[in-house]
């Protein structure tokens, strides 16, 4: 008995180290994501470069879900109208304004404000459901978005008493509050629907309103690329929206969503860290007083919600890591 005590002890040590490193993994991955779209941003029309990107993950996701995919409850027609909208937020909104933001933003700044997601999901759950922060959460809300205010204005009076706000901050501020709806209205839908389902149909729905416009610039506007750049895109299709999403449903499914949470916390404190090895940027005070501001509105918007729909989830398209555990079978 106590030996297979003693090797149940063991296998379950090592799943979690397994499951560590693998959300480690996705991670970074989802962190370089970064600066690849800073390094890209200016050389791909935007709706050309999201809608590829969206075509190269679902080559990658399909694939390796397609099992589960054939046995989970088909949606309905309005369930499908659901996802429609899901995807025109959450994927085609989301990348477009994502793309656009890094042409005129920093790789620090766009990691900063990303981390305001979950006190931006939790103020859409107030204002649209009606949910009931506890005071730890109202206070990681008010935190994070001082945090954000400091980014936004420098650290200046003067920049916030003129507005002088940096245009490609306010739009990746649009990007966090497509995504935040988008994981808002996700977590109703999946409570009929598995998450995989949720996740890939509206991957592919979004996919398909950008592929239309995405087209059309790649084929009027110029844009340059080489082997490099090339390479670039491929990490943002396939690696990120592919792998990185995959990664994240493997490791929740050995440790569950409520540790898995974690790691996704350490995605901007990765994009800052890597922003500086590779785009050579310099934090200035008020970057790290805005920093540390907005991660601790994280671990205080983590606090318990005395009602609420589910747990918000990780980064860009991964609601269906709320509900992980489902892929057990498949994974």
């Amino acid at each position: 008995m106590q030996f297979t005590r003693q090797n149940i002890g063991q296998a379950a040590q090592k799943e979690r180290i397994e499951a560590y490193l693998i959300l480690l993994i996705s991670s970074t991955l989802y962190a370089g994501n970064v600066i690849a779209g800073k390094l890209i941003a200016n050389d791909v029309p935007s709706a050309g470069l999201s809608a590829v990107r969206g075509i190269l993950g679902l080559m990658i996701i399909v694939p390796l879900t397609w099992s589960r995919l054939k046995i989970s409850t088909r949606p309905n027609r309005k369930e499908m109208l659901q996802l429609l909208v899901l995807g025109f937020f959450g994927i085609t909104l989301a990348y477009l304004t994502f793309i656009v933001g890094m042409k005129y933003s920093s790789g620090t700044n766009a990691s900063i404000i990303a981390a305001t997601l979950p006190a931006l999901t939790n103020s859409l759950l107030v204002i649209g459901f009606k949910t009931k922060l506890n005071k730890l959460q109202f206070w990681g809300i008010a935190t994070s978005f001082l945090g954000l205010l400091i980014v936004f204005t420098k650290g200046s009076i003067h920049h916030l008493l003129t507005l002088n706000l940096g245009l490609g901050d306010i739009i990746l501020l649009a990007n966090v509050l497509f995504m935040a709806f988008f994981y808002v209205l996700s977590q109703r839908i999946m409570k009929k629907l598995s998450s995989i389902v949720t996740s890939v149909y509206a991957l592919a729905f979004g996919t398909f309103l950008l592929i239309p416009m995405g087209v059309w610039q790649l084929v009027s506007a110029p844009w340059h690329i080489n082997f490099y750049k090339l390479l670039i895109i491929i990490y943002m299709g396939c690696f990120v929206t592919g792998f990185a999403f995959f990664l994240n449903l493997k490791g929740i499914n050995l440790i569950g969503s409520g540790r898995a949470a974690i790691f996704s916390n350490l995605q901007p404190v990765l994009s800052i860290v890597l922003s500086a090895l590779i785009l050579g940027e310099s934090l200035a005070i008020y970057h790290w007083v805005g920093f540390l501001l907005v991660i601790s509105g994280i671990v205080l918007s983590l606090a318990k919600p005395e009602q609420l729909l589910k747990e918000p989830c990780g980064n860009e398209i991964s609601p269906a890591t709320a509900q992980g555990e489902e892929l057990k079978s498949t994974l």
